[in-house]
């Protein structure tokens, strides 16, 4: 597995707060925490059906995952290149995240506004 990669095994995993209000142990709470992470991180080269499948598959488990806010949020706030991270791939963070370092706080509120309008548009 690449670093970054979401799919983590175990509870044996330190936390990773950033901040008030950030859950501890998110990660290990993860719908995706057995799954392939080649569903997380496609192939390389934009556009392709390999790609597109891997992202849908990725999307669907992300919908239902209790922990899809952190996810995000800790995405945006590592500014992580790749992936699909809390059901956005990394195109959709570059396009809509600022540049520049974000702080905790701003991270979750970007997520939550990223999700409400994701929800809105399904």
């Amino acid at each position: 597995m690449s670093a970054g990669v979401p799919v983590l095994p175990g509870r044996d995993l330190p936390p990773q707060p950033f901040g008030a209000g950030w859950p501890a142990y998110w990660r290990q709470e993860a719908a995706c925490r057995d799954g392939d992470p080649d569903a997380f991180f496609p192939p390389d080269g934009r556009n392709t059906k390999a790609r597109a499948a891997a992202e849908r598959r990725a999307r669907k488990i992300c919908s239902d995952c209790p922990v899809q806010r952190p996810c995000l949020a800790t995405a945006i706030f590592c500014q992580e290149e790749h992936g699909v991270w809390g059901g956005l791939t990394s195109d959709e963070r570059a396009s809509v995240v600022p540049r520049g370092r974000l702080s905790a706080d701003d991270a979750l509120v970007f997520a939550d506004r990223l999700l409400l309008s994701v929800s809105v548009a399904s």
